[in-house]
Protein backbone atom coordinates (compact mmCIF):
# COMPACT_ATOMS: atom_id res chain seq x y z
CA UNK A 1 0.00 0.00 0.00
CA UNK A 2 1.05 3.70 -0.49
CA UNK A 3 0.77 5.90 2.30
CA UNK A 4 -0.89 8.07 -0.55
CA UNK A 5 -4.23 5.77 0.97
CA UNK A 6 -6.03 7.65 2.75
CA UNK A 7 -9.91 8.00 4.14
CA UNK A 8 -10.85 9.59 1.43
CA UNK A 9 -9.60 6.88 -0.86
CA UNK A 10 -11.07 4.67 1.40
CA UNK A 11 -14.99 5.96 1.09
CA UNK A 12 -15.09 7.05 -2.29
CA UNK A 13 -12.90 4.46 -4.29
CA UNK A 14 -14.22 0.76 -5.26
CA UNK A 15 -12.57 -1.14 -2.81
CA UNK A 16 -14.11 -3.38 0.07
CA UNK A 17 -15.16 -1.94 3.76
CA UNK A 18 -15.83 -3.61 6.71
CA UNK A 19 -17.64 -2.33 9.88
CA UNK A 20 -16.56 -3.83 12.77
CA UNK A 21 -18.11 -2.75 16.67
CA UNK A 22 -20.05 -3.35 19.10
CA UNK A 23 -23.50 -2.00 18.90
CA UNK A 24 -24.18 1.84 19.56
CA UNK A 25 -21.02 2.66 18.38
CA UNK A 26 -21.37 4.29 15.54
CA UNK A 27 -20.53 1.96 12.81
CA UNK A 28 -24.43 2.02 11.35
CA UNK A 29 -24.12 5.65 11.28
CA UNK A 30 -21.21 5.79 9.61
CA UNK A 31 -22.72 3.41 6.90
CA UNK A 32 -25.75 5.38 6.53
CA UNK A 33 -24.07 8.76 5.77
CA UNK A 34 -21.64 6.90 3.16
CA UNK A 35 -25.02 5.84 1.42
CA UNK A 36 -26.27 8.86 1.53
CA UNK A 37 -23.73 10.24 0.43
CA UNK A 38 -22.37 8.37 -1.62
CA UNK A 39 -21.85 9.67 -5.62
CA UNK A 40 -22.31 5.80 -6.71
CA UNK A 41 -25.40 4.17 -7.17
CA UNK A 42 -25.83 2.52 -3.57
CA UNK A 43 -28.51 -0.52 -2.44
CA UNK A 44 -28.78 -1.16 1.18
CA UNK A 45 -29.81 -5.02 1.65
CA UNK A 46 -32.07 -3.86 4.87
CA UNK A 47 -34.20 -6.37 6.65
CA UNK A 48 -37.89 -6.87 7.35
CA UNK A 49 -39.72 -6.43 10.88
CA UNK A 50 -37.41 -5.87 14.38
CA UNK A 51 -33.90 -5.86 12.51
CA UNK A 52 -34.99 -3.44 10.13
CA UNK A 53 -31.92 -0.65 10.19
CA UNK A 54 -34.07 2.68 10.28
CA UNK A 55 -33.72 6.19 8.39
CA UNK A 56 -31.96 4.51 5.65
CA UNK A 57 -32.65 7.05 2.60
CA UNK A 58 -33.46 6.00 -0.78
CA UNK A 59 -36.39 4.41 -2.46
CA UNK A 60 -37.77 1.66 -1.05
CA UNK A 61 -37.35 -1.74 -2.69
CA UNK A 62 -39.23 -5.19 -1.82
CA UNK A 63 -37.80 -7.29 -4.89
CA UNK A 64 -35.35 -7.51 -7.59
CA UNK A 65 -37.87 -6.22 -9.84
CA UNK A 66 -38.38 -3.17 -7.42
CA UNK A 67 -34.74 -2.49 -7.63
CA UNK A 68 -34.76 -2.56 -11.62
CA UNK A 69 -36.99 -0.11 -12.06
CA UNK A 70 -35.23 1.85 -9.51
CA UNK A 71 -32.25 1.61 -11.33
CA UNK A 72 -33.72 2.82 -14.76
CA UNK A 73 -35.57 5.71 -12.72
CA UNK A 74 -32.25 6.82 -12.16
CA UNK A 75 -32.56 7.11 -8.41
CA UNK A 76 -29.11 6.33 -7.00
CA UNK A 77 -30.31 5.57 -3.17
CA UNK A 78 -32.59 2.45 -2.99
CA UNK A 79 -33.31 0.46 0.33
CA UNK A 80 -33.65 -3.32 -0.39
CA UNK A 81 -36.35 -5.12 1.56
CA UNK A 82 -36.19 -8.43 0.32
CA UNK A 83 -38.61 -11.20 1.67
CA UNK A 84 -35.66 -13.27 2.60
CA UNK A 85 -32.48 -11.70 2.22
CA UNK A 86 -30.58 -14.84 1.92
CA UNK A 87 -31.69 -15.78 -1.66
CA UNK A 88 -32.11 -11.87 -2.35
CA UNK A 89 -28.47 -11.47 -1.86
CA UNK A 90 -27.99 -14.26 -4.65
CA UNK A 91 -29.94 -12.68 -6.85
CA UNK A 92 -28.50 -9.37 -6.30
CA UNK A 93 -24.87 -10.66 -7.02
CA UNK A 94 -25.89 -12.06 -10.24
CA UNK A 95 -27.89 -9.37 -11.60
CA UNK A 96 -25.38 -6.68 -10.92
CA UNK A 97 -22.98 -8.42 -11.93
CA UNK A 98 -24.51 -8.38 -15.70
CA UNK A 99 -25.52 -4.67 -14.98
CA UNK A 100 -21.73 -3.87 -14.77
CA UNK A 101 -21.03 -5.90 -17.98
CA UNK A 102 -24.01 -4.08 -20.01
CA UNK A 103 -22.38 -0.59 -18.69
CA UNK A 104 -19.03 -1.85 -19.36
CA UNK A 105 -17.64 -1.92 -16.10
CA UNK A 106 -17.71 2.04 -15.85
CA UNK A 107 -21.32 1.90 -13.57
CA UNK A 108 -19.80 2.91 -9.99
CA UNK A 109 -21.66 0.67 -7.94
CA UNK A 110 -22.23 0.20 -3.88
CA UNK A 111 -23.85 -2.88 -1.73
CA UNK A 112 -24.55 -2.47 1.94
CA UNK A 113 -25.30 -5.17 4.22
CA UNK A 114 -25.63 -4.78 8.24
CA UNK A 115 -24.74 -7.95 10.28
CA UNK A 116 -23.27 -9.43 7.36
CA UNK A 117 -22.13 -12.58 9.43
CA UNK A 118 -26.08 -13.31 9.77
CA UNK A 119 -25.60 -13.87 5.17
CA UNK A 120 -21.87 -15.10 5.52
CA UNK A 121 -20.83 -16.74 8.71
CA UNK A 122 -18.26 -18.76 9.86
CA UNK A 123 -18.95 -22.12 7.77
CA UNK A 124 -16.41 -25.05 6.77
CA UNK A 125 -18.85 -26.00 3.90
CA UNK A 126 -17.18 -25.60 0.31
CA UNK A 127 -17.56 -22.88 -2.06
CA UNK A 128 -20.91 -23.34 -3.79
CA UNK A 129 -22.17 -25.40 -0.71
CA UNK A 130 -23.39 -21.81 1.34
CA UNK A 131 -25.18 -19.42 -1.88
CA UNK A 132 -25.24 -16.63 0.41
CA UNK A 133 -21.92 -16.61 1.69
CA UNK A 134 -20.41 -17.38 -1.26
CA UNK A 135 -22.36 -14.37 -2.75
CA UNK A 136 -20.84 -12.04 -0.32
CA UNK A 137 -17.44 -13.70 -0.99
CA UNK A 138 -17.91 -12.89 -4.91
CA UNK A 139 -18.60 -9.38 -3.71
CA UNK A 140 -15.22 -9.12 -1.60
CA UNK A 141 -13.15 -11.02 -3.87
CA UNK A 142 -14.68 -9.80 -7.51
CA UNK A 143 -17.00 -6.63 -7.11
CA UNK A 144 -14.02 -4.46 -7.15
CA UNK A 145 -13.06 -5.14 -10.61
CA UNK A 146 -16.87 -4.24 -11.78
CA UNK A 147 -16.80 -1.39 -10.41
CA UNK A 148 -18.98 -2.65 -7.16
CA UNK A 149 -17.76 -1.19 -3.77
CA UNK A 150 -19.08 -3.87 -0.72
CA UNK A 151 -20.06 -2.82 2.70
CA UNK A 152 -20.00 -4.96 5.13
CA UNK A 153 -21.17 -4.36 8.76
CA UNK A 154 -21.58 -6.57 11.94
CA UNK A 155 -21.18 -6.28 15.50
CA UNK A 156 -19.78 -9.88 15.42
CA UNK A 157 -16.33 -10.27 13.64
CA UNK A 158 -15.61 -13.95 15.03
CA UNK A 159 -18.58 -15.18 13.52
CA UNK A 160 -18.73 -13.44 10.16
CA UNK A 161 -16.62 -15.52 7.21
CA UNK A 162 -13.04 -15.25 7.02
CA UNK A 163 -12.32 -15.43 3.53
CA UNK A 164 -14.94 -12.34 2.89
CA UNK A 165 -13.07 -10.32 5.83
CA UNK A 166 -9.45 -11.02 4.96
CA UNK A 167 -10.17 -9.52 0.92
CA UNK A 168 -11.57 -6.37 2.26
CA UNK A 169 -9.25 -4.13 1.60
CA UNK A 170 -10.37 -0.96 3.96
CA UNK A 171 -11.67 -2.20 7.94
CA UNK A 172 -13.02 0.66 10.45
CA UNK A 173 -13.17 -0.44 13.47
CA UNK A 174 -14.95 0.85 16.89
CA UNK A 175 -15.16 -0.18 20.16
CA UNK A 176 -15.83 -4.50 20.53
CA UNK A 177 -15.65 -6.40 23.39
CA UNK A 178 -12.54 -8.28 24.52
CA UNK A 179 -13.44 -11.49 22.96
CA UNK A 180 -14.56 -10.12 19.64
CA UNK A 181 -10.64 -8.50 20.13
CA UNK A 182 -8.91 -11.59 20.47
CA UNK A 183 -11.02 -13.24 17.53
CA UNK A 184 -9.11 -10.36 15.07
CA UNK A 185 -6.22 -9.60 17.12
CA UNK A 186 -4.54 -11.18 13.89
CA UNK A 187 -5.41 -8.46 11.89
CA UNK A 188 -3.46 -5.97 13.23
CA UNK A 189 -6.07 -3.41 14.49
CA UNK A 190 -4.89 -0.51 16.37
CA UNK A 191 -6.67 -1.02 19.68
CA UNK A 192 -5.12 1.98 21.01
CA UNK A 193 -6.00 4.64 18.69
CA UNK A 194 -9.53 3.01 18.82
CA UNK A 195 -9.98 3.52 22.50
CA UNK A 196 -8.66 7.01 22.31
CA UNK A 197 -11.18 7.98 19.65
CA UNK A 198 -14.32 10.13 20.06
CA UNK A 199 -17.16 8.80 21.19
CA UNK A 200 -18.92 7.07 18.17
CA UNK A 201 -15.95 7.21 15.89
CA UNK A 202 -13.95 4.19 14.62
CA UNK A 203 -10.62 4.02 12.99
CA UNK A 204 -10.36 2.99 9.62
CA UNK A 205 -7.41 0.82 8.84
CA UNK A 206 -5.79 -0.43 5.35
CA UNK A 207 -5.34 -4.29 5.04
CA UNK A 208 -1.90 -3.69 5.38
CA UNK A 209 -2.52 -2.48 9.50
CA UNK A 210 -1.36 0.71 8.43
CA UNK A 211 -3.95 3.35 9.98
CA UNK A 212 -5.45 5.97 7.96
CA UNK A 213 -7.61 7.76 10.49
CA UNK A 214 -10.60 8.26 12.53
CA UNK A 215 -14.33 8.16 10.86
CA UNK A 216 -17.45 9.59 12.47
CA UNK A 217 -21.43 10.28 11.16
CA UNK A 218 -22.33 13.62 11.17
CA UNK A 219 -25.06 13.85 13.57
CA UNK A 220 -27.95 13.94 11.37
CA UNK A 221 -27.65 10.35 10.40
CA UNK A 222 -26.81 9.19 13.91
Amino acid sequence: MSVADSVSDALEGAHNLVCLGATQTGKTSFARELHATTPRLSIWVNERGKHRVPDVEGTVARDLDDVRAALANDDLRVEYLPADRNEAIVELQDWLWSVADRADRQLPMQVIVDEVDRLAPQSQKQYGNLPPRDAIRDFTSEGVKRGIKFCGITQDPASYDKRALRQSRYRAIWQMSAEQRSAVSDYGFDFRRVDDAPAYAGILHHMSGQVLGPVKAEARYA
